[in-house]
């Protein structure tokens, strides 16, 4: 077989409103409001300096089933630029942008194939006349798709072509979004494809790594602070026996969270100051940042923490040198997650320092896990904690323990 290249992406949510963001500046929130369009130009000039044979676009193209007419209007645009380079632009609608919603119908180019939303289509993908790929898609024809569609997806005798499936939705089991078209790892794998082109959810990741390689692209632009770090597309190379994914970053604005400690810090400045230079970090990279940060442990500054006048000055402050517009910071939130220092009483300090021991010396925590391990509910959806995980909840559990004894010992 000859070898073929394609675009892997999903979840443009093109012209996203990013509601939460109204109170910035003006100038960067056009910039922000511009984000998910610039985003997707990337990809399609990916696609063209690479000279790829199809895009596959796997689902909620639009933010919502209305779809705007400047979101459509742009997006043909891209077809078009596409369309001139000779490549084709495969599309399935998902359960943002169903076929159910209302908008106004515009004549797309001849290089768009959109699936049906009655059943699974095949798509036949030609080189100079000769069938190369068979593409296997589905559309949403509402909002909510409970069915798990896999049992359509059923391959075509040809073993001289690679066989794609594209889908719109997440495993059975999947709590992190709705469930929609819920599949099983295994009926994807047994369909016996070359590619499984996934959409839905906004995390990059790669559920099954060997033949067939199935794969989530994520969402090519982050929209709030949940969707953080590096957002894109997936370049996908083909050839017999082989599949190579190549994720391309093509967010314009990112996503990031920072941890700043006020442990050793005396008064705000010290705190502004600290603040400034952990974002000078991040300055660095070049990039547009929206930006959340988190005040963590124990310190004097935790009481004038607790007023949410001071963390709204503190923000303020923060925001009021964002940068250039091309290379902006703007810290969207400060969530606050310190506690007070421990009264220095004996009996305090000496409970203080037996659960620092215990905390860095823990080693059981398999055995305290092990009578939830047993129930059938939580083996289905968690398969166990990693080292980091039993890590972060033993920290957790510390500073639960230290901010009840403070607040009992407040009562008193």
């Amino acid at each position: 077989m000859s070898s073929i290249k394609f675009i892997h992406a999903a979840d443009l949510h093109l012209d996203s409103p990013f509601v939460g963001l109204k109170h910035m500046p003006a100038k960067l929130f056009e910039r922000v409001r511009e984000s998910t369009f610039l985003s997707f130009s990337k990809i399609i000039r990916c696609a063209i300096e690479e000279k790829v044979d199809f895009v596959l676009l796997s689902g909620d193209l639009y933010d919502e089933d209305e779809r705007s007419l400047k979101a459509q209007i742009r997006l043909k645009k891209e077809f078009e630029r596409l369309a001139e380079a000779d490549i084709q632009v495969y599309v399935i609608h998902g359960n943002h942008d169903h076929m159910g919603g209302k908008w106004l119908e515009l004549d797309w180019p001849s290089n768009v194939h959109v699936f049906s939303s009655h059943h699974v289509e095949v798509k036949e993908y030609k080189r100079n006349q000769t069938p190369l790929a068979y593409i296997y898609g589905y559309s949403y024809p509402a909002r909510a798709v409970y069915e798990n569609m896999t049992h359509q997806y059923i391959k075509k005798e040809n073993r001289d072509v690679y066989h794609i499936g594209m889908l719109h939705g997440s495993m059975e089991g999947n709590k992190e979004h709705d469930v929609y078209c819920p599949f099983k790892l295994n009926e994807l794998i047994d369909k016996d494809f070359d590619y499984w082109a996934l959409g839905h959810i906004h995390k990059r990741q790669i559920l099954h790594l060997l033949h067939p390689v199935i794969a989530y692209s994520g969402n090519i632009q982050g929209r709030h602070r949940k969707e953080s770090g590096r957002k894109g597309c997936y370049l996908v190379q083909m050839e017999q026996g082989s599949t190579r994914n190549t994720f391309v970053a093509t967010d314009e604005i990112g996503w990031e969270e920072l941890k700043v400690s006020i442990e050793g810090l005396q008064t705000i400045s010290e705190l502004i100051k600290a603040c400034e230079q952990s974002m000078e970090s991040i300055r660095k990279e070049k990039r547009s940042i929206c930006l959340t940060i988190s005040l963590v442990d124990s310190g004097v500054l935790s009481t004038a923490l607790n007023s949410q006048e001071t963390v709204q000055d503190l923000l303020d402050i923060l925001n009021e040198q964002t940068g250039e517009l091309d290379n902006f910071i703007w810290v969207v939130k400060i969530m606050n997650h310190t506690f007070k220092p421990l009264v220095t009483s004996h009996k305090l300090s000496t409970f203080y320092d037996d659960l620092a021991k215990t905390v860095k010396e823990y080693n059981e925590f398999e055995q305290v896990f092990d009578p939830i391990q047993k129930n059938p509910i939580f083996r289905k959806y968690i398969s166990g904690f990693t080292y980091d995980e039993q890590k972060q909840l033993l920290k957790e559990a510390e500073q639960l323990l230290l901010r009840e004894l403070l607040q009992q010992n407040d009562r008193k």
